[in-house]
């Protein structure tokens, strides 16, 4: 069956770690995609030093093993910077890099980044100018990914009106061009089902290039991160398509219980939402 994991932040935060891996692995999961490499402004790790960055990370991997839990994931850098000039590009791959650095600490193979978006700024995405502009920063990070044994995967954004980056066919003519093994895809549920409806032809068209996921759940036209089942996305289309593909990577969710559940009621959802996860895996698995 597929493994099965879910955000870090569902369970604990910079300074909790020690505490939150083995609730996370008690309910039943079999790692995590680390989130305290995801926001530049607030994340302390972009404020240190190499030194102290490899210092903090070896603790959190070696508490990772110690409970038995994989890293299997971490998101990069985030939010969006200046696409719309050069120094702005190369200052997200600067951030880039420093995810790719940690993800190396941390013993991780993946990280997720989102694309290079410059119709963000303006609300009028040109699908041409953002695809090769993707092309072009993406080959140039290939090299420094393959040389930390890192592979980057590219996420859909939902943000249909801002970037053509939203839509599964324009990442994936990013990925036939870049053509790196070290370049992959991140497919994100929500995220689809904000700017489109058939999943099953999504995961058909990325094929090899799909090596990540973000779970959850949408409508049309929103980004909720609820739980499975708890919106619009297609899960029988989204399990059969994995297995049509013979994806072998993670069922990573990217979403937790609500905040605001009272404290006996938690571990019960927990729980829960652990089961879900592993029926996605189980219904997703080709044996």
């Amino acid at each position: 069956m597929l493994r099965i994991g879910i955000q870090s932040t569902a369970y604990f935060g910079f300074d909790d770690f020690e505490k939150g891996m083995p609730l996370l692995k008690g309910h039943g999961y079999d790692g995590f995609d680390y989130q305290e490499l995801g926001s530049v402004p607030n994340s302390p790790l972009y404020k240190m030093s190499d030194e102290e960055m490899r210092a903090y990370l070896t603790k959190v991997r070696d508490c990772a093993q110690k409970n038995g839990l994989e890293i299997h994931q971490l998101h990069g850098a985030f939010p969006c910077v200046d696409f719309a000039t050069e120094e702005g590009c190369q200052k997200q791959i600067e951030c880039f890099k420093k995810s790719i650095v940690g993800a190396k600490y941390l013993g991780c193979p993946k990280i997720v980044v989102h694309p290079f978006m410059p119709g963000l700024l303006t609300n009028s995405p040109n699908a041409e100018l953002e695809v090769a502009l993707n092309i072009r920063l993406f080959k140039q990070l290939a090299p420094f990914a393959r040389e930390h044994g890192v592979t980057v995967c590219v996420e859909n954004v939902a943000a249909p009106e801002g970037t053509s980056m939203s839509y599964i066919e324009n990442i994936k003519r990013v990925l036939d061009e870049v053509n790196d093994e070290c370049i992959k895809a991140c497919l994100d549920t929500g995220h689809f089902e904000a700017v489109g409806k058939d999943i099953y032809g999504a995961i058909r068209l990325l094929g090899d290039h799909l090596s990540a996921l973000h779970v959850h759940d949408s409508a049309f036209g929103q980004d909720r991160h609820n739980l499975p089942f708890q919106g619009l996305v297609d899960w029988n289309g989204f399990t059969r398509g994995l297995k049509d593909i013979g994806f072998t990577g993670v069922i990573s969710l990217e979403t937790c219980v609500p905040t605001g559940i009272p404290q006996p009621m938690l571990d019960t959802m927990q729980r829960a939402l652990a089961d879900i996860t592993k029926y996605l895996a189980k219904e997703a698995s080709v044996d």
